[in-house]
């Protein structure tokens, strides 16, 4: 069952700054269904392929799946938990990191935020 938050990013602009960043990468036609997909890959079912880590610093939910190459970051608190940003993660990207689990453990680890 999914479970679909009202807003699911954090607020209105932070949804349009995403959608203008990445919206095109999912061929969204608008915003809304760009926040959509991005609710239903992150508070939806993980998938066989998604890897998820609670950063302890953020304190952040991050979600990548190794398939899609699809990543997406929930901000833990304040509640209620929101989305902070929704994209897929480039090749070279993956290749500076040196895979996708290392690009994970990166994402999982990271304190500069």
């Amino acid at each position: 069952m999914l479970n679909h938050h009202p807003m699911p990013f954090c607020n209105d602009w932070e949804r349009e700054l995403h959608f203008e960043k990445h919206g095109y990468k999912f061929r969204a036609v608008d915003q809304f269904e760009y926040e959509r997909m991005a609710d239903v890959f992150m508070f939806g079912e993980q998938g066989k392929d998604t890897h998820e880590c609670i950063r302890t610093n953020a304190p952040d939910r991050v979600r990548l799946d190794f398939g899609t190459k699809y990543f997406c970051v929930s901000r833990l608190t304040p509640k209620p938990e929101c989305l902070r940003t929704f994209y897929p993660v480039k090749r070279t990207t993956v290749a500076y990191h040196g895979g996708l689990a290392s690009y994970m453990q990166y994402e999982c680890g990271r304190i500069d935020l």
